[in-house]
């Protein structure tokens, strides 16, 4: 799109007399600005403006930048200082504005007068004698155009206030070509993880009705002993596929500083029983001798069980990988005294030690990386996202501990050292015992599942029923509330993604109708963060599971339904 305005009158500055150049307060102006290329681009613009004013005494400056396809292109004023600050974020077209004639021109030009040549200029109250305009050079053009005006007949330009500009405009483009990359960078990477979390959530879906699908199956089956053996392999596989997608979202979790902790009064020797049942599978399939040390009288630590018991899983779980069949894992646990100020009675020291297959010295100091999944390059067929170690340091640092691991080389195994300040005082281990509920075998309970996919429904109602439940379904929110009246369930496992009405609101609708107090309500989601649980648990919920439902867990609330203190704890 061509200008048809008078060019810019550039040669009247070659006439004019030029002041004698500062170059003291144009490299502070240059520092000053390096340092705000670091903050957010809208800043960085404004103090390119703000130095513009500055260094060339105008009345106004700013920054206008192209935007638009090619037959329809604008100048957006994305930063303004003096008189005309108030402008900042109009817009002028490419015919209508002196930007148009400098771009078009590829040098500075001078404008006289230029509200006569361009009415877009024409501000109330406010008069432009002069004005320079530089474009801002890029390497596929330019991106837009540096810009001075002054409000007065004594404010005239010269050449020095050129060469400030176009200094001033190298800088610009440059600083742009960065901070734009910086900016597409962040953002890409917030869609990333944004995309990570979607991901994970809809992975948890189907993955809910497959889980119960196998478990019914291996129920149903279970006089066919290879039927059953098939199912199992399909249920492990299952199990490493949650473990992935867990993986995934700590992963988001971790890179944004949001991964948390709930601490409680709990027993390490409980934690490293999950943590060792967790993997066990992993042991018994290499065969490997796992040998616990330290662990025949309790111990007692305020912890996040669920977490620290992920920790010593996964740490576990790599020394089981990593070790050849036959291998020999070490878990020791003990306890040193603590001479720093904290509350703790003492340090908790874990240390997973293994004769497998060792990490080289090179490796070493990146194995708590997130994404190294190299540190093992020999055993990278035994799978894995590289992200447990990066999750498990900060897990630790979140329990104000610290993680460590030697090697002594390729072949010469791996020693991983846990130190926790978490141990508890002896006066308060009385009130562990207080919080601990004994878990017994649920019995046959009255429950309702509600959810709108149907294959899930089928599923877990076929799974519940052969562990001698009375179960009913709904597959919308409506009709599950109908249902409750009517069935009056002691349970209701509901799906909070439902479409129409939610689960969310089917709580809060149920939580209205006092003749229905005594029913448990268990949230259902693929999502796992504590702002989902809070928000379960505020809408009326008693619990908050996760997709694919933790038939574990399930029987533990069914087990202790009638135990009011255990409201949201799993």
């Amino acid at each position: 799109m061509e200008s048809n305005r008078v060019p810019g009158q550039t040669d009247e500055l070659a006439r004019r007399p030029a002041r004698a150049a500062d170059y003291a307060a144009e490299n502070r102006a240059l520092v000053a600005l390096a340092r705000a290329q670091a903050g957010p681009r809208s800043e960085f613009l404004q103090a390119i403006a703000d130095m513009a004013l500055s260094l060339c005494h105008a009345g106004s400056a700013g920054i206008s930048l192209v935007e638009g396809p090619d037959d329809n292109r604008v100048f957006r004023w994305f930063a303004v200082a003096g008189l005309c600050a108030d402008l900042r974020g109009k817009t002028t077209t490419w015919d209508e504005c002196p930007c148009g004639v400098t771009l078009a021109s590829r040098a500075p030009q001078l404008f006289i007068h230029p509200q006569v040549q361009f009415p877009c200029l024409q501000f109330p109250g406010v008069d432009v004698p002069e004005g320079i305009v530089v474009p801002i050079p890029a390497d596929n053009g330019a991106l837009g155009a540096i810009w001075v005006m002054s409000h007065s007949k004594a404010c005239r330009f010269d050449l020095e206030d050129v060469r400030l500009l176009s200094n001033l405009a190298i800088f610009a483009g440059s600083g742009l070509t960065i901070v734009n990359a910086r900016d597409s960078g962040e953002e890409s990477d917030r869609r990333h993880n944004e995309f990570i979390a979607m991901l994970s959530h809809e992975l948890r879906n189907p993955m809910t009705p497959i889980d119960g699908a196998i478990s019914a199956a291996k129920r149903l089956c279970a006089e066919d002993e290879r039927a059953v053996e098939m199912l199992t392999v399909a249920q492990r596989q299952m199990r490493h596929l949650r473990t992935l997608v867990d993986d995934l979202l700590d992963a988001a979790r971790l890179k944004h500083g949001k991964l948390t902790i709930k601490h409680s009064d709990t027993s390490l020797s409980e934690i490293a029983f999950d943590a060792v049942t967790t993997i066990r599978h992993h042991i018994v399939s290499r065969r490997h001798t796992l040998k616990i040390t330290g662990l025949d009288e309790p111990i007692h630590v305020r912890a996040d069980h669920v977490r620290l018991s992920q920790v010593l899983g996964n740490l576990l779980s790599n020394a089981a990988k990593y070790t050849p069949v036959g291998g020999t894992i070490e878990l020791s646990v003990r306890v040193e005294a603590n001479n720093s100020s904290d509350e703790a009675d003492g340090l908790i020291v874990i240390e997973i030690a293994d004769n497998g297959i060792g990490i080289d010295s090179a490796v070493q100091p990146h194995v708590f990386d997130l994404f190294a999944q190299s540190a093992r390059g020999r055993a990278r067929a035994e799978g894995g996202l590289g992200i447990g170690l990066a999750v498990a340091k900060r897990m630790v640092e979140l329990h104000h501990g610290t993680i460590s691991l030697r090697s002594e080389g390729s072949g010469k195994g791996t020693v991983v050292t846990l130190r926790l300040p978490i141990l508890q005082k002896l006066a308060d281990t009385g009130d562990v015992a207080a919080h601990q509920v004994p878990s017994a075998a649920p019995g046959p309970a009255r429950l309702l599942l509600v959810d709108d996919n149907q294959d899930a429904l089928l599923a877990l109602s076929t799974l519940l029923e052969l562990e001698g439940h009375e179960v009913t379904t709904s597959d919308n929110g409506r009709n599950a509330i109908r249902l409750m009246s009517e069935k009056h369930p002691e349970v209701a496992i509901v799906d909070v993604g439902m479409p129409e009405m939610d689960g969310f609101e089917v709580a809060r609708t149920v939580r209205l109708n006092h003749g229905l107090d005594d029913v448990l309500l268990v949230a259902l989601t693929g999502y796992a963060s504590e702002s989902d649980k809070s928000r379960a648990l505020a809408a009326g919920f008693d619990f908050h599971l996760t997709k694919p439902l933790s038939l574990d867990k399930l029987q533990y609330i069914l087990a202790n339904r009638t135990d009011g203190t255990l409201r949201g704890i799993v």
